[in-house]
């Protein structure tokens, strides 16, 4: 459920406006970053996410206030942010002191909100398969988490053993996201080659069934003739992986073409790449690096063939 009813942060009640709070790098905040630029609203300015400042509690008209989770200091780790986001990943949205959790739900909020520019098709076969991308998308969530980890963050990505500890006694016993258990794992190193590459051939049957779709009928978008939510997912899931060095043109040259008409639209530009330019271009340094010495999702590639 979207909504979280209670919320046990402080922070929550105060805030009027919208304020999203999430990491620019993330995948999942990048959706909502992309939604929110689709439906007009600006982003007024960045405060570390607890900031409780007078001036920072209320977002002007048609603006959010971005409340910045930096994954890489581990604030998704901490207490604080476990009382916001319960399953203690990014994004979450307030608006008006309503607390709203988990990407996709929360841009089926905006959408509902603000109703210009809708997201979900019209047209009510569209519109389902709108819906079955969205989820198969979903369903690929932890995919993305791997080669994230993996092939973009390396080291960056783990946790001490201070910081473990934490996270074992915050996360939930019914979390559906078991963090805990992930970065034990990563930090560790206990995550075999072939389990990344086991997450690496899921995507590539998702693209290949959305290139067979594009391939069917030279539709615009993956749900039919309009942008809608399933672009977004999709486009997102694509970025991380063209970050990674992965040949998508070579291997799916009908749905890289998609993503470059996706990646020129002014809300994709405005909300998922203006504030994430250091980081967009630190990962393709890293893949190039990587990709001349023989390593790299390039290396696993060709390896696993």
């Amino acid at each position: 459920m979207p909504l979280i009813a209670n919320p046990r942060s402080p922070l929550v009640p105060k805030l009027s406006g919208v304020h999203f709070f999430g990491f620019d790098p993330a995948p999942c905040s990048q959706r909502v970053g992309f939604a929110l630029a689709e439906k007009g609203l600006l982003r007024e300015r960045a405060v570390s996410f607890l900031n409780d400042s007078p001036k920072n509690l209320h977002a002007g008209k048609d603006r959010y206030l971005f409340r910045n989770v930096s994954l890489i200091k581990h604030d998704n780790l901490t207490e604080a942010w476990s009382q916001i986001q319960p399953n203690m990943v990014v994004p979450a949205l307030v608006h008006d002191g309503r607390l709203y959790v988990e990407s996709m739900d929360i841009i089926d909020y905006l959408d509902q909100a603000w109703p210009t520019n809708p997201l979900r098709p019209l047209n009510e076969n569209a519109a389902r398969l709108c819906d079955e991308l969205v989820q198969q998308g979903k369903d690929l969530h932890v995919s993305i988490r791997h080669i994230t980890f993996h092939w973009s963050l390396g080291v960056m990505g783990k946790i001490d053993a201070a910081t473990q500890t934490k996270l074992n006694e915050l996360q939930a016993d019914d979390s559906p996201e078991r963090l805990a258990e992930f970065y034990s794992q990563f930090s560790q190193n206990d995550i075999d080659e072939s389990e990344f590459v086991r997450h690496l051939h899921l995507l590539e049957s998702g693209y290949a069934t959305q290139e067979a779709r594009l391939a069917a009928d030279g539709r615009p978008f993956l749900a039919g003739d309009s942008f809608s939510t399933a672009d977004i997912i999709w486009a997102i899931k694509i970025l991380r992986l063209s970050e990674c060095g992965y040949p998508l043109a070579d291997k799916f040259p009908l749905l890289a073409s998609w993503y470059q008409r996706i990646a020129q639209r002014p809300a994709f530009r405005q909300g998922v790449v203006g504030r994430y330019r250091f980081f967009h271009h630190a990962f393709r340094f890293k893949a190039k690096i990587e990709h001349l010495f023989g390593k790299g999702i390039r290396s696993s590639i060709t390896a696993a063939a």
